[in-house]
């Protein structure tokens, strides 16, 4: 573009005065595309003619995900107030502040993970996300930390994207109205997803929604399944609503003022694309008269892909979110700059901002015509010892070493992190317990341009750390590094990944009094090999005991280690095959995939598809392998006749019609209710892949990827976000539950298009399950039996108690003839992870039913029984403000009942055991009052002669 195109293209003039938020100033671009409606709407005037004043190069991007509809990061997008552009990083987890007149950086914060999201900037603040878990408020100026709110229950982190990450990075993009901040965190909604209004002053809870992680109903082609919230995207506010994108579905919308989840669905038909997109249009605050009850746009632009031989579109307007209104005038971002396509573009301070393809900020105004330019420069880091570069040599020198994840801990860390980088391929975590050392070795490795792309630190103990199990081919302790409690080489062993993951011990930072120990415990072979002129302990991780291989399809499973409930391990989108390719093969923790050729055929045309090339990932870290490791990986793998003709669907021998899958029959259970046999009840719902039975666990598509486990009678447990194949894909083996990404040709809209492994979890881990129904009667000859008050689903409890949701909201279930007093309860319910401890399970004390005076179960085996109430006081609260007596059959069992002061605190879970209660047929259980309204989370009653489970203290 020319100098004459730039100055024609940017002669704007102020149009848009009326109904402009009073927070706003014409001059500030405070928020992503302007103000909270996302309008991307300024009145501010501009000078006839504009020129280049500055440019800076940023660090290139990193987005999430490959898929374009999930690319709400596809570049770095900044903010102005004032004199200041404020802009995050995805690739090196800071925001840095710039001045706008001259493009001179002003300070730098980092983060513990990436920034995918532009940054909030309200008065004298700036507010921002990071895939840490956190959001965060600095001062405007400065750049110095004023509050920092952990949106994220635990520090339990996995590899998201590549990135040791939070389990609930914040990716629902911050928006500021009325002095309250609002944003999400999670993105895997059987995890739990939160929905936050904070107090944008202090910091302050104002709101938070659990209950939008749990969403029994529409899925794609009309199935249900339960589901929930995926938010991954900018929210937006609309009037009383806020509204939050969820990935590639449609959005949710909540009540501003009290946080209600007020609609949220997935596009019940199949094929309709959705992405991650949404804001108002700006016509809105044009103060039109007649104006739709939504001005809510999506774009169509992001809102397409391709169905086999067609593309689908959803829908929205044609590439909204490429243009933005100044004045009377439109800017596309196609406009760009000096041959640049622009992917984001502002207007600020008198000025234009654009962000070009090459990661390149511009800045364009009517100031001096004297070109500042900007560059990243580059200062090496200082060179390792010569010990530590003999010793890294060393370990290096076993090929199996020299790709995947390292974890570095000691005083050493930045110079083995440094020369770990330079001789392999290694991505490395560093782990700091002081903040000071771990933010210069940010600043250093920033500086080197290698922080977030080859190495990232974390600030935190080993204990406290959260890190996953497996990630790690290598480990390296160093001098310096403090171990604390007798386990904490088990800690460092737990991180290895098995079948041969290795822990090297320098400078006898491992006792060789603990060393056998430790290593015969967890079943590590251990080594003692001189490296630079002294003995160095080291343990290696061989096969995991239990599992198993995979390498003959539609056979049964061997893996013993797989077993609900399960929870996410790592998760991306590197490696996507067809919908229809073959199914894949497990060894020794690679995974082989063979792809579809399947571009490029008409609508309607399905021929045999050729196979591409074999797929090598890592099922530990979802690394997919390079071009360097295929041989040796492929000699893992029984041999496979790529070129040979393939069927157009693979299916069991027992499907007799390939697109037509017969209901699942996977045999008897008893019932834990009633102790009787009875048919396995599977509510499977739409799923073209008909379902696989591996032995211990049944796997299917229902809806969305589901699974029901045998040993436990789990019932179907779904895994919302992905969509299996049509081909059955997802398999228990190497020790976990896999689920690749089976997806490419199809543009349903399933919020979260990924792979994803998942590992089993202790019984206290949260998942819930659609039990099922077999008869539409009440069910009577109970003699076990948990009523779990307002919870999301069912759950089964090891010792095998059918705890089920009351009132019924998580799909069908067994009929219970329940009463209670008054009828319609009123419910609350968190997630169980932000409860703080106590005795009884997690996931009975996170819901509760309060003000219930009377609840009567009829149906009871006549018998002698154990009662047992669970209680959680859900918000703060002091002894004595809430107490009640319990009567069981008019029997005073429980008197002056006082949560907080019997649990020892609030959001506590507190479990009264009741011996040898005799029932015949009806359980009569009433809660009276003595100071405010009683509260009940759960009962359970279990007939004297079956076992029970051992509570959880916690």
């Amino acid at each position: 573009m020319t100098q004459r195109q730039i100055t024609a293209a940017f002669s704007l003039w102020l149009v848009l005065a009326s109904l402009t938020p009073a927070t706003l100033t014409a001059d500030d671009w405070p928020m992503w595309r302007y103000d909270a409606g996302r309008t991307a709407a300024t009145p501010m005037p501009l000078e006839e003619r504009l020129h280049v004043l500055w440019s800076r190069q940023l660090p290139a991007a990193r987005p999430a995900f490959e898929q374009s509809r999930l690319q709400f990061d596809r570049n770095d997008e900044p903010v102005v107030l004032g004199k200041r552009l404020f802009v995050g990083s995805s690739q090196s987890d800071h925001v840095t502040a710039y001045d706008t007149d001259t493009g001179q950086q002003l300070w730098r914060f980092y983060t513990q993970g990436p920034v995918r999201l532009a940054p909030v900037a309200w008065r004298d603040r700036v507010y921002f996300g990071s895939d840490d878990g956190h959001l965060y408020c600095l001062d405007a100026a400065e750049g110095t930390l004023i509050w920092k709110f952990r949106a994220a229950p635990s520090d339990r982190k996995v590899l998201g994207n590549q990135r040791m990450i939070s389990m609930w990075p914040v990716r629902g993009g911050p928006v500021l109205r009325d002095g309250r901040i609002y944003f999400a965190a999670g993105v895997w909604s059987m995890e739990g997803v939160f929905v936050y209004a904070l107090d944008a002053e202090d910091g302050q809870v104002i709101w938070r929604n659990d209950r939008g992680s749990f969403v029994h109903g529409v899925h794609p082609h009309d199935a249900t399944a339960m589901g929930g919230l995926t938010p991954q995207g900018y929210l937006v506010i609309e009037g009383d609503d806020l509204i939050v994108p969820c990935g590639t579905a449609y959005p949710a919308r909540f009540d501003r003022a009290t946080g209600e989840l007020k609609e949220f669905q997935l596009p019940a038909p199949g094929r309709i694309p959705g992405g991650w997109f949404a804001a108002l249009s700006p016509e809105r605050r044009r103060g039109e008269t007649t104006e739709p009850a939504s001005r809510l746009v999506f774009d169509r632009g992001i809102n397409i892909d391709r169905h086999e031989g067609d593309w689908y579109v959803g829908r929205g307007e044609e590439r909204v979110r490429d243009r933005i209104l100044v004045g009377d005038r439109q800017l596309s971002f196609d406009d760009g700059y000096d041959g640049r396509v622009a992917q984001t573009m502002l207007a600020a301070d008198g000025k234009i901002f654009l962000v070009t393809e090459d990661a390149r900020l511009w800045c364009f105004g009517s100031g001096s015509s004297t070109t500042d330019t900007h560059h990243l420069e580059v200062t090496p880091l200082p060179a390792a010892s010569q010990s530590w570069q003999r010793r890294v040599a060393e370990m290096l020198s076993d090929e199996n070493h020299r790709h995947g994840y390292a974890l570095v801990l000691g005083d050493d860390s930045l110079q083995i992190a440094g020369e770990l980088v330079h001789r392999s391929s290694l991505h490395v975590v560093v782990l700091q317990a002081d903040a000071d050392n771990a933010n210069r070795m940010q600043r250093a490795l920033d500086a080197a341009g290698l922080y977030g792309a080859r190495v990232s630190v974390l600030t935190s103990s080993l204990v406290d750390s959260g890190l996953p199990p497996y990630f790690a081919q290598l480990v390296v302790v160093s001098d310096g590094f403090a171990p604390t409690g007798d386990q904490w080489a088990m800690r460092v062993g737990r991180c290895l990944r098995p079948y041969g993951g290795a822990a090297f011990f320098f400078d006898g930072t491992l006792p060789s009094e603990g060393f056998t120990a430790v290593a015969e415990q967890a079943g590590w072979e251990t080594s003692e090999p001189p490296i630079d002129g002294q003995a160095v302990r080291v343990i290696q991780a061989v096969e995991l005991p239990g599992a198993s291989n995979y390498t003959e399809p539609f056979q049964p499973s061997r893996d013993e280690r797989v077993r609900a409930p399960v929870g996410v391990l790592w998760y991306n989108d590197l490696a996507g095959f067809f919908k229809r390719s073959p199914p894949p093969m497990f060894v020794d923790g690679l995974m082989r995939a063979y792809d579809k050729l399947w571009m490029g055929y008409p609508d309607g045309d399905r021929p045999p598809y050729k196979l591409g090339e074999p797929v090598y990932q890592d099922v530990y870290t979802g690394r997919v392998l390079t071009e360097g490791e295929v041989s040796a990986a492929d000699a893992m793998f029984p041999a496979f006749d790529a070129q040979a003709p393939q069927p157009s669907q693979y299916r069991p021998p027992t499907q007799k019609d390939a697109w037509r899958p017969a209901e699942p029959v996977i045999g008897q259970r008893t019932d834990p209710l009633t102790g009787q046999p009875q048919p396995r009840a599977l509510p499977k719902s739409y799923g073209c892949d008909g379902g696989f039975d591996y032995g211990w666990i049944y796997t299917m598509r229902s809806g969305t990827a589901a699974f029901y486990d045998k040993r436990l009678e789990s019932g179907t447990i779904h895994i919302s976000g992905p969509r299996s194949g049509c081909t059955n894909s997802i398999v228990p083996a190497c020790g976990l539950l896999n689920l690749p990404y089976y997806f490419t040709g199809c543009t349903c809209s399933y919020p979260l298009p990924s792979s994803v492994s998942m590992i089993s979890m202790p019984p206290t881990h949260e998942q819930w399950s659609t039990w099922g129904r077999v008869d539409d009667r009440p069910v009577t000859g109970i003699q076990r039996l948990g009523i779990n008050l307002g919870a999301p689903g069912a759950r089964t409890s090891p010792a095998g108690t059918l705890w089920l949701d009351y009132p019924n909201v998580g799909g069908p279930g067994p009929v219970l003839a329940i009463r209670t007093e008054p009828a319609e309860l009123s419910l609350s319910y968190q997630h169980s992870l932000f409860l703080e401890g106590g005795h009884g399970w997690p996931w009975v004390g996170a819901s509760a039913a309060e003000g219930l005076s009377r609840l009567t179960i009829d149906g009871i085996r006549p018998g002698r029984y154990i009662v047992r109430l669970s209680f959680a006081e859900p918000e703060a609260c002091e002894p004595g403000q809430r107490v009640f007596d319990v009567r069981l059959q008019d029997r005073l069992v429980l008197e002056n009942v006082d949560i907080v002061s019997d649990a020892k605190g609030a959001l506590r879970v507190v479990t009264y055991e009741l011996d040898d209660i005799e029932l015949s047929g009806t359980l009569d259980l009433q809660l009276v009052a003595r100071a405010g309204e009683p509260l009940l989370s759960g009962i359970e009653l279990v007939v004297v002669d079956l076992p029970l489970d051992e509570l959880p203290r916690w």
